[in-house]
C-alpha cells in the first residue's frame, strides 16, 4: 500500500509540474475514485463539474496522500512495537531471566512512553532510564529489548 501510495504522491508531483490542465482533471479523477473510501479529504472534493477542478484540487490530494502515507506508517509502527513487545513477555514467561520482575518494569515503562502524547526527543529522554537494564541482560533479551526501545525513539 505504502509503494503504491508513493506512486500517486509522485504522480501528482509530475502533473503539477507538467501544469497541463487535461492531465490534471484526468489524475484529480482517477485519484478521487481510487480513494474517495478511504480518505476522507479526497472523497470531500466535488466531482460534479470536473471543469472546476483546479492546480489547488491536485495539490490538496497530493497533501492528503502524503498525510494518509503517514498514518498507515505510523499504524505499522505501533503494530510492530506491540507485537515485539508480546513475543518478548512471551519469551520472558517460558524462558529463566535475570532480574525477570525489573524487565518487566521496563517493558511496562516503555509501554506507558510509547502510549504517552509526547514528542520524540522527550520520548527518548524517558527511554535512556530503560537502557540501564540491558548491561545485566544475556544477549537475546538484551536485543530485543533494544530493539523496542529503539523502534519507540524513531
Amino acid at each position: 500500500m505504502i509503494n503504491e501510495l508513493d506512486l500517486d504522491i509522485k504522480r501528482c508531483e509530475d502533473v503539477l509540474i507538467e501544469n497541463n490542465y487535461l492531465e490534471i482533471v484526468i489524475a484529480i479523477e482517477e485519484l478521487h475514485d481510487k480513494y474517495k473510501n478511504t480518505i476522507d479529504s479526497i472523497s470531500n472534493i466535488n466531482s460534479n463539474v470536473v471543469w472546476n477542478y483546479s492546480k489547488k484540487d491536485i495539490e490538496n490530494i497530493q497533501k492528503s496522500l502524503k498525510e494518509y502515507k503517514e498514518e498507515l506508517i505510523l499504524k505499522e509502527k505501533q503494530k510492530s512495537i506491540e507485537e515485539k513487545i508480546k513475543d518478548l513477555k512471551f519469551y520472558i514467561e517460558k524462558n529463566n531471566i535475570l532480574k525477570k520482575n525489573n524487565v518487566l518494569e521496563v517493558i511496562k515503562s516503555i509501554e506507558e512512553i510509547n502510549n504517552a502524547d509526547l514528542n520524540l526527543d522527550e520520548k527518548w529522554n524517558k527511554l535512556k532510564g530503560c537502557l540501564d537494564i540491558l548491561k545485566n541482560q544475556e544477549r537475546e533479551i538484551g536485543t530485543k529489548l533494544l530493539e523496542i526501545i529503539v523502534l519507540v525513539s524513531k
